[in-house]
């Protein structure tokens, strides 16, 4: 098993760490997540992070603030997509084992409204990531399809302003991130996906099968 494990990125990361600290601790994986930060400021304290955390592996989260223009022009998302394979490539030079998430759902960017077409950028960030982090050494992790409300927006339920993640949110990625660090077997059920379905689940159900 590889440990530790840090978790760079924005302010996503940063409050993943904050509401599932028992989680991070008990599975070796350190928080290193910055409110604002686009990935090309992120690689600015990438090898940093690495170095001072002792990792064996990273797991990197970010773009979506380069998406919201942060840095207070447009970014394309091949930039954004080539920006954090660099940082891919730095974590194999290292002989750091990558993972790499997708950046979550959203119908728009809740700081800048103004931005146009949020959810086909993300789209389009995470489809370069899904087909080529196994180029840079990575394997990619799809959080998006699992908070996905259907139309590219982050579930209500899920979020709190639209594209930041509630508690629950970040409980029902979570089995998917452990699974793919190797903290659990796939399809193993924690907290936040619990076996048992809901009453109204199993009423549906019940329906269907009598028709």
């Amino acid at each position: 098993m590889v440990t530790p494990i840090v978790f760079i990125g924005d302010s996503i990361t940063e409050q993943w760490g904050n509401d599932r600290a028992a989680t991070f601790a008990e599975h070796g994986l350190i928080p290193r997540g910055g409110s604002g930060q686009t990935a090309r400021w992120i690689t600015m304290r990438f090898r940093r992070d690495l170095e001072e955390t002792g990792a064996k592996g990273v797991h990197l989260l970010c773009g979506v603030n380069d998406i919201g223009r942060n840095e207070g022009f447009f970014v394309p998302a091949d930039a954004i997509a080539q920006t954090i394979a660099g940082m891919l490539d730095e974590a194999r030079a290292m002989g750091v084992k990558a993972w790499v998430g997708s950046i979550m759902p959203a119908a728009r960017i809740p700081w800048n409204p103004a931005v146009p077409d949020a959810p086909a950028m993300i789209g389009s960030v995470n489809a370069w990531l899904r087909d080529h982090a196994h180029e840079h050494g990575a394997t990619y992790i799809d959080y998006h399809s699992v908070l996905d409300d259907g139309s590219g927006g982050l579930r209500r339920s899920y979020g709190t302003d639209g594209l930041h993640l509630s508690p629950a949110g970040y409980r029902a990625i979570e089995p998917l991130m452990l699974s793919a660090l190797g903290r659990i077997p796939p399809g193993t059920a924690t907290d936040a996906a619990p076996a048992r379905r809901s009453l109204r689940e199993r009423i549906a159900a019940l329906v269907r099968g009598s028709r």
